[in-house]
């Protein structure tokens, strides 16, 4: 069987810890992300789609009727609960669902953090993005009808490569020149290594 992911575990945690054995999405789930694991879980038969009945939580609609998703015993051996587990078995399941979901959390936020981001690779040498690079390097900057006549794109295409760019780390500066025209330079020379 596949590893199971962080949210695999959560709802099949939440879905145990319930009496009835129904799933409920964990708070700030998608939609698209809980047809995915609700789809991988039933595949997995860890869990099993059911008409849902009134106060059931409903997991997703179909054709106009609405599916719970209950948990199998192939689910719950999965994470290793008895299905007679007493109170404080729950109460460790909550926790353990708990630490799960605050690890998720702080994955998700680490994952946003801008300095945490990593800088990718100078263009490959040749390329038309090494060429923008060497004529962004110069001194008094370029400006972009330069980039267009040197690589032969659209302006637009133009654009997108310096935003490209700045993705990858480059500090590009937008230098206002006459009226209505810019020049464009690279800040600093610390540019990524060429891979």
């Amino acid at each position: 069987m596949q590893k199971l992911t962080d949210n695999h575990l959560i709802v099949l945690s939440k879905a145990a810890a319930r009496d009835d054995g129904v799933a409920v999405a964990p708070h700030g789930m998608g939609k698209a992300a809980a047809a995915k694991v609700g789809s991988s879980l039933v595949a997995r038969k860890l869990m099993r789609e059911s008409r849902s009945k009134p106060g059931m939580p409903v997991w997703r609609e179909s054709e106009g009727k609405n599916i719970s998703l209950v948990i199998t015993r192939a689910g719950r051996d999965a994470i290793e609960v008895e299905k007679d587990a007493t109170p404080a078995d729950h109460s460790a399941l909550q926790a353990t669902c708990a630490s799960a979901v605050a690890k998720t959390q702080r994955a998700a936020s680490a994952a946003v953090q801008p300095e945490e981001r990593s800088i990718g690779a100078a263009p490959r040498t040749g390329s038309k993005q090494a060429l923008i690079v060497d004529m962004l390097s110069k001194e008094p900057g370029v400006t972009i009808d330069a980039l267009i006549k040197a690589t032969g794109w659209l302006p637009h295409t133009t654009r997108a490569a310096l935003t490209g760019l700045r993705k990858r780390g480059f500090a590009v500066e937008r230098i206002p020149h006459a009226p209505g025209a810019s020049l464009y330079r690279i800040a600093s020379r610390s540019c990524p290594a060429r891979a």
